[in-house]
């Protein structure tokens, strides 16, 4: 009897100990008092049967989460502790499945370490210059909120946090870029892409993604992003569309090139960009020196066509003159070419006056896009200082022509025109 009265004396002195152990550790946390609360509670889980005591884990969390707050101390040492206060909290959680405590906080010891992850130590490190740092920083913080949301943890005011915390991906994406880290950069934009994320804030998302599968020369991801991309921005259209043409075009020479923009005129009909910069490359290889000896009359009567067509999708100053001038010098090359017939036979005879009549035809051709130059130069209140010389050129064609003509009202007219720019 004697015996069992010193059991029960014993284990109510032990009990009494434990309980008042807890109530120091729970005052030590309400009271911020984070240096004598780690000590005590690292003290307290260090006896086994502690440990096995739920309590003593929720305020490990608790009082770890405070400590790692102390803005002066390094950003390694209170990750050290926020690392610490997350498994003492996940182990509050298993050993006590219905999480008074927490629940009691409205959960805010977990919720105090994502805001410590997030702001307090990552974006510091990345307003301080170290992006890397950042990095790491997020990414503990976006474990903490997978942890939140999949456990479906209320805070304070029924706060509840959406499956995907799009700014944080978003902050993590640009940290790892600027950090010279593309591969982990790729992984959080792709996280919002594949979420369907859309909002200007996030348009780089879709653009840094779009070069990165031109560059690795991934067509299929590249062409299921731009998809995407034309359909969340929409007014970003000829952005996306000259994506399109770079990685279409990207190192294939000419004349192989040209195919590739009948596909994607065929493709992405009515764009003008496009159009455009196929008549620019077709004006450019047909006059290069690669090409003076070889015969360009199919690329000559491919431009043209081209070049019409963006310019009935939008009749632009680059556009109307570079066709003027291409009609222009294709003249002065027929008439060139009849000149070089030296022959007196009759057949030598009629082909040189076919070649001259050919020649004025591409002049007269000129005319009109010359025209149309100057017309649209006239409207802009700010030209640039390309208008103003496409201006002063196609003066001086419709001059050369008028010369040709031998009308002298006109030639006067135009070599007006020309000196008004000098």
């Amino acid at each position: 009897m004697k015996k069992l009265f010193f059991l029960i004396v014993l284990f109510n002195m032990v009990s009494g100990i434990n309980a008042q152990d807890i109530k120091d550790l729970k005052n030590y946390s309400l009271l911020g008092q984070t240096k004598k609360g780690k000590e005590a509670v690292d003290k307290f889980l260090s006896v086994p049967k502690n440990a096995l005591k739920p309590e003593g884990w929720f305020y490990k969390g608790a009082i770890y989460v405070e400590a790692s707050r102390d803005s002066t101390m390094p950003a390694s040492q209170s990750d050290e502790l926020k690392a610490t206060a997350f498994a003492a909290l996940k182990k509050y959680r298993e050993l006590d499945p219905k999480v008074p405590l927490l629940i009691e906080r409205n959960n805010g010891p977990i919720f105090d370490l994502y805001i410590g992850y997030f702001s307090e130590l990552g974006v510091k490190s990345y307003m301080a210059k170290d992006p890397a740092t950042a990095v790491e920083f997020f990414k503990k913080a976006l474990d903490v909120h997978q942890y939140i949301s999949s456990n479906n943890l209320v805070g304070n005011n029924g706060f509840k946090f959406s499956n995907l915390d799009t700014t944080l991906v978003l902050y993590t994406a640009i940290a790892a870029g600027e950090a010279k880290l593309p591969d982990e950069a790729a992984v959080f934009y792709n996280k919002l892409i594949d979420a369907n994320v859309s909002g200007e804030e996030y348009i780089d998302a879709y653009q840094v993604m779009a070069e990165r599968y031109k560059t690795k020369k991934d067509k299929a991801a590249f062409d299921n992003l731009i998809a995407k991309a034309k359909k969340f921005y929409p007014t970003n259209n000829e952005y996306w569309i000259g994506m399109q043409i770079e990685e279409a075009t990207d190192g294939v020479g000419k004349p192989e090139i040209f195919s590739k923009y009948e596909e994607l005129v065929a493709k992405i009909p009515g764009n003008y960009a496009l159009c455009y910069n196929y008549a620019v490359e077709l004006y450019r290889y047909i006059y290069s020196d690669e090409m003076q000896k070889v015969n360009t009359t199919d690329f000559k009567n491919k431009l043209p066509e081209v070049m019409k067509k963006a310019i009935a999708i939008k009749s632009t100053i680059e556009a109307n003159f570079l066709l003027a001038n291409f009609f222009y010098n294709n003249s002065i090359d027929i008439s060139e070419e009849a000149r070089n017939i030296k022959g007196v036979k009759p057949e030598d005879l009629k082909k040189k006056k076919e070649l001259q009549a050919q020649s004025d035809i591409a002049m007269t051709q000129a005319i009109p896009f010359a025209e149309a130059t100057v017309s649209i130069y006239a409207t802009i209140s700010k030209p640039k200082s390309s208008d103003k010389v496409n201006c002063k050129q196609s003066f001086s064609i419709l001059k050369s022509i008028y010369e040709s003509k031998k009308d002298a009202e006109k030639v006067a007219l135009y070599d007006a025109k020309v000196k008004a720019f000098e």
